[in-house]
């Protein structure tokens, strides 16, 4: 059978990637084939994707010695063999219509390049400190070029929840190897992936109708909440940087400094908000100064090169591509 999706993960959990391909093989639509792309030594976590593949003829895997969620998500596309690729991480479970809907969705915006749906956090525990990453879209068709490149009112998607064209893939590019979980800057490659989508007037299509499940994604304990702040900041920072290096409206708007009013007020009203706002602020500005200090912007592809690097980066991902231009 001919697989019409190739979904792609980078996976470096042995304790949930299991659920994940359970939740793919249980999928309405049979024909997709998935690709887990291990990451580091685990040998339980290889077992598992291995085991998996020799039960599923459907499910391929490769492992890269080097962590990276981009790195491996731009791994898994160079594998994949179908013309969309759906996205999605090791500690998700996709609804049994996900494919599909991804599917239909396409099949009725046919010039859509992304489409992007839910990602369902689990209900928090009582009394405990805790989060959990989650998208909520709303329904709605984006093309950037004729709204002035506003998107609609609410308009957002993330990482954990979407699917992209492999033409539309050609033209955007990789994902930015120097951002995302377990990268220089851990955070913000889907962010940095629909801007650079964005700038190219690629119709990206948001529907909460494509449901993922965030089923073991929560994060308990002070500790790892900070973490998390930490690395989402040191990712937002860097997309700033690179922003501004671009010359992007948005990085006027986002690079604004703070009122010192709205400071007060928001700890007046809670001071524990508060203290992590300053927190996730400082963790911001960090990202951005490193960036700036150890990274320049490819003119070309929007992408991040070493400035020790000669600046050119390979777009191409097994089919002839264009290079991004600017808005």
């Amino acid at each position: 059978m001919t697989a019409l999706v190739s979904v792609c993960v980078g996976s470096i959990r042995a304790t949930t990637v299991s659920h994940l391909i359970d939740s793919i093989r249980g999928q309405e639509c049979p024909a997709w084939e998935l690709i887990i792309v291990t990451q580091g030594q685990d040998s339980q976590l290889r077992r598992i994707v291995a085991d998996a593949s020799a039960r599923d003829g459907r499910i391929r895997t490769l492992n890269l010695d080097k962590f990276g969620r981009s790195r491996a998500l731009n791994a898994a596309v160079q594998h994949a063999t179908s013309d969309i690729f759906a996205f999605t991480d090791d500690d998700c479970e996709a609804a049994p219509d996900w494919l599909s809907t991804i599917l239909r969705t396409f099949e009725r915006v046919p010039d859509a390049g992304i489409v992007a749906g839910d990602c369902v956090a689990p209900v928090p525990p009582k009394l405990a400190i805790s989060m959990c990453p989650a998208t909520r879209t709303v329904e709605a068709t984006y093309r950037p070029s004729t709204t002035g490149f506003v998107g609609p009112p609410g308009f957002y998607w993330g990482g954990g929840n979407f699917a992209v064209r492999r033409s539309a893939m050609n033209r955007i590019g990789p994902f930015d190897e120097y951002l995302g979980a377990g990268s220089d800057f851990p955070g913000a490659e889907d962010v940095d992936f629909a801007l650079r989508a964005e700038a190219l007037d690629t119709v990206m299509v948001t529907t909460p109708r494509s449901v993922v499940f965030h089923s073991y994604g929560r994060r308990y304990g002070l500790r790892e909440l900070l973490r998390y702040k930490r690395s989402s900041a040191l990712g937002g920072g860097a997309v700033l940087a690179k922003l501004q290096l671009w010359d992007h409206r948005l990085g006027r708007e986002w690079g604004r400094p703070r009122q010192a009013m709205a400071v007060i007020t928001s700890a007046v009203r809670s001071p524990l908000r508060a203290i992590l706002d300053e927190y996730t602020w400082r963790c911001r500005a960090l990202g951005r100064r490193r960036y700036l200090d150890r990274f320049d912007l490819d003119r070309a592809s929007l992408l991040s090169v070493p400035k020790r690097a000669p600046l050119s980066v390979t777009l191409e991902l097994g089919r002839n591509g264009t290079a991004p231009g600017q808005t």
